[in-house]
């Protein structure tokens, strides 16, 4: 099926399922009821100049100057090239980045209210949402709707690595830290072409081992994106080195611990299964097996 289809498909079957999702908010971006095609998701790495950590928002790519508007009614507050509006008491806390403001602080806004377009140069507006002082995925469950993914993740490569030195496959002995490179394709069509290759992380991975039938090492989740945004701290232990975001005419490589300093001397020397599991936030999976062999 050409994505070109698959995404005609994903706009009826949207069109079908918003109702149901009551609790949902609609786009920033017209028109509101509609999926949009996402360049960032929540999660992601961030490794550009001063910055490095996990990315607390969604970047909805759309063209320089496009009209911005509030998803909820609120009070405007303006920070530069951003606008954050407060909701009464038991509403979103959503901010809008990468916008030249038409609102000024304090200012009351009403639902779907233009607030702004988006910056030049940007190419896309950066949609945030704080609950309870964290910020949360918006494209979660109940979140920013509609949205409809029909893409599963990829899973590439593993490696093991000894002192930060990849060992071959066929031959892994003592203590190791274990990635898998992994990513997930973005859904819809990516304009412009610098951005069309651009790829996504996953938001849950796991792992195990097996040796024929015998489960050596039960499911682990190591990693798990789908709630709310990761501490810094945690930023060297989820992504390993030769992680990258995307960039134009280049996707992001995402490379992720599935264990650090694994001691593959408690096993028997022979051959056995890496087993990893992907899933994105509604749940497409994908799966692949990696064999080995153990010779300490």
């Amino acid at each position: 099926m050409s994505r070109a289809l698959r995404y005609g498909l994903g706009l009826l079957l949207a069109a079908l399922l918003f109702p149901a999702a009551a609790s949902a908010y609609s786009w920033p971006i017209r028109p509101f009821y509609q999926p949009h095609a996402i360049r960032g998701y929540f999660d992601d790495p961030r490794l550009s100049g001063d910055e490095t950590g996990f990315h607390f928002g969604v970047d909805i790519s759309a063209p320089d100057g496009t009209p911005v508007y509030a998803i909820e009614p609120g009070r405007a507050r303006v920070h530069g090239l951003a606008v954050s509006v407060l909701p009464k008491r038991g509403g979103h806390l959503l901010s809008y980045w990468h916008v030249v403001p038409e609102v000024l602080t304090n200012q009351r806004v009403r639902r779907h209210q233009l607030i702004g377009e988006v910056e030049k140069g940007a190419g896309h507006v950066h949609l945030a949402e704080r609950k309870g002082g964290n910020y949360v995925n918006p494209l979660r469950l109940g979140g920013l709707a509609p949205y409809v993914d029909d893409t599963a993740p990829l899973l590439r490569k593993t490696t093991f690595y000894s002192g930060g030195t990849a060992m071959p496959a066929a031959s892994v002995h003592g203590t190791v830290d274990l990635t898998v490179d992994a990513d997930d394709p973005e859904p819809f069509p990516l304009p412009p072409l610098e951005w069309s290759h651009a790829t996504l992380a996953p938001a849950l991975i796991r792992w195990r081992v097996v040796q024929g039938s015998t489960t050596i090492r039960r499911w682990e989740t190591a990693v798990d994106f789908r709630a709310i945004v990761l501490p810094l701290s945690l930023f060297t232990h989820v992504y390993a080195p030769g992680t990258h975001q995307n960039r134009p005419f280049k996707p992001g490589r995402y490379e992720f611990y599935l264990a650090h300093e694994l001691d593959t001397r408690a096993w028997p020397n022979g051959a056995y299964v890496l087993q990893v599991e992907a899933l994105d936030v509604q749940e497409n999976e994908g799966e692949a097996s990696f064999p080995f062999t153990v010779t300490n």
